[in-house]
């Protein structure tokens, strides 16, 4: 005679669903920095290991032009998929005001763009 089987735990039911339905994409917003791409990348990984998770939504921030948010996102998309095996979609980043546009040269440069009035 078999042993009754111990009721299954939360966990073990949500790990089977997830498994079974996939994870629903996690979206990160990720800064055009070197540091930024780097902790972004550990966190992928973290979050592909313990949750499962193999599917990312990725935003690139503070990027000086769309090819450079472009740009920084196929290099992560490139060793993520390689290393970690997931999958990354780019989310565009919508259209900066040409205001703000001008207060991020400033930040960045130190110096007033020509065209400003102030």
């Amino acid at each position: 005679m078999s042993e009754p089987r111990p009721p299954a735990r939360w966990g073990d039911q949500a790990d089977g669903l997830r498994r079974l339905l996939g994870s629903r994409p996690q979206t990160l917003a990720v800064a055009a920095r070197e540091t930024d791409v780097i902790e972004a990348y550990a966190r992928i990984k973290r979050i592909a290991q313990e949750q499962g998770c193999h599917h990312f939504r990725i935003r690139i921030t503070d990027a000086r032009s769309s090819g450079e948010a472009r740009s920084v996102f196929d290099n992560l998309q490139r060793v993520a998929r390689e290393y970690l095996a997931v999958r990354l979609e780019f989310i565009e980043a919508a259209g900066e005001r040409p205001a703000a546009a001008r207060a991020a040269s400033v930040r960045r440069s130190g110096t007033a763009p020509t065209d400003s009035v102030l």
